[in-house]
């Protein structure tokens, strides 16, 4: 097992110099107020049937050969590593759940490294092998032949087998685990098998253009703490780290895996991550030395540390998650499209850029970044800040003289500064905007139930296959949304895009969606969500997976 399939790609360091250089921050005063990351919305659950595994043999073998993807692992950023010691984090807010399952940000820099995934995406959104070694897709799409490592353990010493694979798989198709994220990335009528003990054989009725996209974010976990009396304290996998205790609202500790199957690493010994009450006791304790590294500090903290030697910006590469507004298409009068679009057309989108994200993102009205298949960059200032425009749709509607609520999450700086620059303008156009703040667990139950009129916040899925936006994003899932908008004609599109195996006609297909996404303005991007942690200097090769969830499973201190 020498080999180290997974290579995270290098993360981007800057300073507070180079960040200047890309602000242009306008002359409007920051308006911030709470503090925290924006929470981020989970998908309700979608409207059709899940899939099942019906336990039934495929009836066809792949067609094409098998795929083992050996690749280069990235040098290490300087020097060689060093083994041992501690690596000691910090981030605000406590964890939300110890299951591998359950989708949240701050699982990302914490939970989620005890756990493999069976591929892992590099940075040109291309499959390495990980917990299956290599694998047999037909040439439709609709089947994959996953070959296993053999010889990989669980933290408790048990070897990993297809058994625990179909299990895992079984396991995400309830809703109630998952939040019904993690099994939206399952198309309806999926069947798996494992015909051996290192061979499990998916088979979906439809061609599965995203397939790797749900291998990115399926962790695998060890089903006998899973199903065991202790779950909600406990919790195990095959990743580099183990599991060690935590701490409500104190702290969480992880361990070594030292039989982890890929020899040599990790180098810590183990990683200690202090759980802090908010963002500024966050930035507090990493100024006073206490720990390594933080995740997602306020910008002009961000800027400000990184112009410290002692200090460095890490920044993610191929942002996954954007910005964004949704209003709720269920509640009068945004049921009709008119006002919907006349809210879009309300949105100062680049006063917003430059002063609540200090102008270091571009503004843009669709939900994807650069490198993005679904990427027009034409079509990203096709809805200008019009408000003679707004008002006038405003008119056409009946819909004058009405009040609508603002919501964002009581942890977040930036959906405070983004409601008061809105409300300002909704005023202009007769719309009486009332800004309302909620704890991240009232705004969930709010976006569940429809019971809002419109919310600031952040999706996640924009930087892997798009089609996984449309069928399992908490804000476009066509099977049911946060807004809860529902159309027939966007169903029909997303659908074609999702069984579609040729990727240019796959890409013809989003150029429709991403029209259909503006005219019906059933949520408002504004621009991509740069993930930037900062760390102490000597903190090297962080890595992360491509949903931007930091591993640390080749990081070391020099």
């Amino acid at each position: 097992m020498s080999s180290q399939p997974r290579t995270p790609g290098q993360l981007l360091t800057t300073s507070r110099r180079r960040a200047l250089q890309l602000l242009g921050v306008g002359s409007g005063t920051l308006l911030l107020a709470a503090c925290g990351a924006a929470a981020t919305p989970v998908s309700p659950a979608p409207t059709t049937a899940p899939p099942t595994n019906t336990g039934a043999t495929p009836a066809a073998a792949p067609t094409t050969a098998s795929v083992q993807v050996q690749p280069t692992a990235a040098p290490n950023a300087a020097g060689t590593p060093r083994t041992g010691g501690t690596m000691r984090a910090v981030q605000a807010g406590d964890l939300a759940s110890l299951d591998g399952h359950y989708y949240t940000p701050s699982n990302g820099l914490s939970v989620w490294i005890i756990f493999d995934t069976l591929t892992a995406y590099d940075d040109n959104l291309q499959p390495q092998p990980a917990l299956a070694e290599s694998w047999d897709q037909s040439s439709d799409a609709t089947q994959i032949k996953l070959n296993l490592r053999k010889g990989v353990q669980f933290h408790s010493g048990r070897e990993m087998t297809s058994d625990d694979i179909i299990y895992n798989l079984n396991r995400i198709l309830d809703f109630k685990l998952t939040a019904g994220i993690i099994t939206g990335f399952v198309p309806p009528e999926t069947t798996w098998t494992n015909p051996d003990k290192y061979t499990v054989i998916l088979n979906a009725k439809q061609p599965w253009a995203a397939v790797f996209d749900f291998f990115q974010v399926l962790n695998i976990i060890d089903k006998d703490i899973a199903d065991g009396p202790d779950a909600k304290t406990k919790a195990g996998g095959t990743g580099p780290f183990t599991f060690v205790e935590w701490v409500q609202g104190d702290h969480v500790t992880y361990g070594k895996n030292k039989n982890y199957w890929q020899s040599g690493i990790p180098y810590f010994d183990g990683i200690t991550m202090a759980l802090a009450k908010d963002q500024q006791a966050m930035v507090a304790q990493f100024e006073a030395g206490d720990v390594d590294f933080m995740l997602n500090p306020p910008l002009r903290d961000y800027v400000r540390l990184t112009d410290d030697p002692k200090y460095q910006g890490l920044e993610l590469p191929n942002p996954a998650a954007f910005w964004m507004l949704q209003p709720n298409s269920t509640r009068p009068p945004m049921d009709d499209k008119r006002v919907r679009q006349a809210l879009n057309y309300a949105i100062n989108r680049q006063r917003m850029i430059d002063t609540v994200l200090l102008g270091m993102t571009t503004a843009q009205d669709l939900p994807w970044p650069a490198a993005s298949p679904a990427s027009q960059p034409e079509k990203n200032g096709v809805v200008s800040y019009d408000l003679d425009k707004a008002k006038s749709l405003l008119a056409d509607a009946g819909a004058t003289n009405w009040t609508l609520d603002l919501l964002y999450s009581a942890v977040s700086q930036e959906g405070a500064g983004y409601a008061q620059i809105y409300q300002a303008d909704l005023a202009q156009i007769g719309v009486n905007g009332v800004i309302r703040t909620l704890q991240p667990a009232a705004l969930l139950d709010a976006w569940h139930t429809q019971n809002y009129g419109l919310y600031f916040a952040s999706d996640p899925w924009a930087n892997l296959e798009p089609v996984t936006q449309f069928t399992s994003g908490s804000t476009t899932n066509y099977r049911g949304n946060n807004g809860g908008y529902l159309n027939d004609d966007y169903t029909k599109l997303v659908t074609a895009a999702a069984t579609e195996p040729d990727s240019a006609k796959r890409k013809a297909l989003y150029s429709q969606l991403n029209d259909f996404l503006i005219d019906a303005a059933f949520v408002y991007p504004l621009g991509m969500r740069q993930t930037r942690s900062v760390a102490r200097a000597n903190l090297k090769d962080v890595g992360h997976r491509r949903n931007e969830m930091y591993t640390f499973y080749k990081a070391w201190l020099a």
